[in-house]
């Protein structure tokens, strides 16, 4: 839930510093319609625009005001909006024959498919429910790799029906009439964790890594004869959920509720690395002005940056403490950190028109910002799209997922229950 999300409202001193001013302004106009009269004259920037926004949750009847409304209250422009949709935790993208088709999964307790189509118009995107299915409990993880669908969820497992544990199906999407495959730890426990499934790394040969709320991760090897994924083994050490996993450099990354990063020797399972939490207070500098490295609140994603160029490889890492940290896979070292004003809740990586790679980062208000990842001063804030500038977007966050899809779109999804669709069209000038 949110109640572990602490946040405060983005302080105005944090806008002072000229790394917090995007490069860019956006167009209200050409961002929200696509159209602007005023064309190549045009004093602001015309580099995204939304394609879509739909709901894609159900209606939540509980209706408690929303954590947030303290904090979205005081902002300015914020409206004290009560959250009256169920959350959208997750979004994945599925390229098949040439379509794009969305997977949305909610706290609603049902995974979505969703094809996406131009408008007539030309201008924006048409999205088409295809199908939904009810797992029975609220849907924290949906993930597309190779044609098979995975989804983690909570509910209670029937040898302990007033208990909840962890479940994570898989759909052979060119096989969805067949029944889900079942993570299972064992006979005697089919779930896939005694908490929450909170992250999936797979691999194109058939390996999969879990991330519990239990702080366990679990991988699972497919086993082709029985059509079933059976568990390899067990790692623990995080306190608190696993939040993020990647596999790097054939080191498999993980990051947690407990604000640690951790690196794995997917031979053993085994150690092979820490980076440690550091606490909120630490003073900025020490002794030899020597920053002290690494998150002071929960990891929120964790994913793989390999440079084109040179193929050195890094490690993005978002947090509630709102930063984003750039560590270098080779020798654990951090290379940047940027603050954004408010706790960074997903990441993702695209590109401009020119193949140039930017960051995504979702934040917790429900803002998107678009960074740069090599530019000159690295993660250079490029532009920020906020629902309270341009009338799209989300008016509540956290934004709880973002991906990039082809044609150089991206998707996001947050606590409003929506799905918004961009897209990048111009030059970011880096």
């Amino acid at each position: 839930g949110n109640s572990n999300r602490a946040a405060r409202p983005p302080s105005n001193q944090a806008h002072t510093s000229p790394s917090s001013q995007p490069r860019l302004q956006l167009c209200r106009n050409f961002a929200s319609t696509g159209n602007c009269h005023h064309g190549e004259r045009c004093k602001f920037s015309h580099v995204v625009k939304s394609l879509a926004s739909i709901d894609v949750s159900d209606k939540n009847t509980d209706n408690k005001p929303s954590f947030n409304r303290g904090y979205g209250g005081n902002r300015p422009g914020g409206n004290g909006k009560v959250k009256d949709k169920h959350k959208v935790t997750s979004i994945a993208v599925w390229e098949t024959n040439g379509a794009i088709k969305l997977f949305t999964g909610s706290h609603d307790g049902k995974w979505r498919l969703w094809n996406t189509a131009a408008s007539a118009g030309g201008s924006g995107a048409t999205l088409t429910k295809e199908f939904e299915h009810f797992v029975g409990g609220p849907v924290d993880i949906v993930h597309v790799a190779s044609n098979y669908f995975f989804c983690g969820f909570e509910t209670s497992p029937t040898e302990a029906p007033a208990a909840k544990a962890g479940m994570v199906h898989s759909w052979n999407l060119n096989a969805a009439q067949d029944p889900p495959m079942e993570l299972c730890i064992s006979p005697m426990a089919k779930y896939a964790g005694s908490g929450r499934i909170r992250s999936l790394c797979t691999t194109l040969d058939g390996r999969v890594w879990s991330g519990g709320s239990d702080g366990v991760i679990r991988e699972w090897s497919f086993n082709s004869q029985g059509g079933t994924f059976n568990i390899v083994r067990s790692i623990s050490g995080h306190l608190g959920a696993v939040t993020g996993l990647a596999l790097i450099n054939g080191v498999l990354w993980s990051g947690g509720m407990d604000g640690t990063l951790r690196l794995w020797s997917i031979e053993s399972g085994e150690g092979a690395h820490l980076i440690p939490a550091v606490r909120k207070d630490a003073p900025q500098q020490v002794g030899n002005g020597v920053l002290p490295v690494g998150h002071s609140g929960p990891v929120t994603g964790l994913i793989p940056f390999e440079v084109p160029s040179d193929q050195s490889t890094y490690a993005f890492t978002s947090s509630l403490d709102e930063t984003v940290m750039v560590w270098n896979a080779t020798n654990g070292e951090c290379v940047a950190s940027e603050k954004h004003g408010q706790g960074v809740t997903s990441i993702a990586l695209t590109s401009d028109l020119k193949g140039n790679p930017l960051l995504l980062c979702g934040l917790f208000y429900g803002d998107i910002m678009v960074r740069g990842t090599l530019s000159n001063p690295p993660l250079c804030l490029l532009l920020k799209i906020s629902h309270n500038f341009l009338g799209v977007g989300h008016e509540l966050g956290p934004v709880n997922d973002i991906q990039p899809g082809p044609g150089h779109t991206f998707y996001a999804v947050a606590d409003d229950g929506k799905l918004t669709v961009w897209q990048i069209g111009g030059d970011f000038g880096i």
